[in-house]
């Protein structure tokens, strides 16, 4: 993983595979923040939903993006897969400072929202492409989408002062 090797020179990595794959995850979810702008319960819950059924329908795929997208960012993919990604961030943010979001959310940023939406079922996905998972990643879609929305509304609760940038 990460960077090239000897066995896998540059030439060899599947840039355009994995940027294709990770434009079309991000328009997909770009697409869920548009359909459920006004319920942002429902806007989370799906995020999860469609990670797990994206790793679920193609494990080779989501295995071929975990394997090389260090290295294809690092290197031939670079501004592509950059522009991709702000767009990508753009839409998140857009929708996080939305006037449902706020009414519903506490003040989040980026980084945590993502951490607690998103590296949960990362995590369960990997676990399932590694063959430590029993069942199917979408079995634990609802849980873990009740989980996520959980997970946010707490993160605003009361707190101690945040350790230096930690935002």
């Amino acid at each position: 993983m990460g960077q090239p090797t000897e066995t896998e020179p540059e030439s060899d990595l599947p840039v355009e595979e994995v940027i294709a794959a990770l434009e079309g995850y991000q328009r997909l979810t770009i697409d869920i923040f548009e359909r459920h702008s006004d319920d942002p319960e429902r806007c989370v819950k799906e995020l999860i939903a469609l990670h797990l059924r994206w790793t679920e329908e193609d494990p080779e795929r989501a295995k071929l993006v975990a394997r090389n997208r260090n290295a294809v960012m690092a290197g031939p993919g670079r501004d592509r897969l950059s522009a991709a990604n702000a767009d990508y961030f753009n839409a998140t943010r857009t929708w996080l400072r939305s006037d449902a979001v706020a009414e519903q959310l506490p003040s989040l940023s980026f980084n945590v929202m993502h951490a607690l939406v998103f590296a949960p079922s990362q995590e369960l996905a990997k676990h399932w492409l590694g063959g430590r998972l029993r069942g199917l990643p979408t079995a634990y879609a609802d849980r873990m989408g009740r989980a996520a929305w959980a997970g946010l509304l707490a993160a605003g609760g009361p707190q101690t002062a945040a350790p230096e940038g930690s935002q």
